[in-house]
């Protein structure tokens, strides 16, 4: 077993493998080689730096786990609709008080209007 760097140009990252077998494709007609993670190397330090694994979901083989994760994802739905229809409640009375204070603005607005009206007629009758 040997130990080989590969260099990715796109996030120029320098990986460290562990070479554990090299062979012939006959398919593709070239050499191949397994190979297994070690790490990258730090740029600072030029250390290897071990990455960690992606690990695969854990089994869960009776039906009691999957019964518990039902009923948590059930609480969860519950609480997660409770928030909404109480954030629901609070836009509502948002929309409301906002329609409310547009109402008056556009009563002032046209009171305003009335009041320019009648100083324009009152205008145009001084000449």
């Amino acid at each position: 077993m040997s130990i080989s760097k590969s260099f990715n140009k796109q996030n120029g990252v320098t990986y460290v493998y562990e070479v554990t077998e090299n062979y012939w494709d006959k398919e593709k007609k070239r050499p191949k080689t397994k190979r297994k993670l070690i790490g990258k190397i730090d740029p600072e330090t030029n250390e290897i730096v071990p990455t960690s694994r992606k690990r695969k979901p854990a089994h869960h083989g009776d039906g009691e786990d999957y019964r518990m994760l039902y009923e948590s994802a059930i609480t969860d739905s519950a609480k997660k609709e409770e928030s909404l229809l109480k954030f629901k409640g609070e836009l509502e009375t948002a929309l409301t008080d906002e329609q409310t204070r547009l109402a008056e603005i556009e009563r002032k607005v046209l009171e305003m209007k009335k009041n320019i009206d009648r100083l324009l007629r009152m205008v145009k009758n001084y000449d």
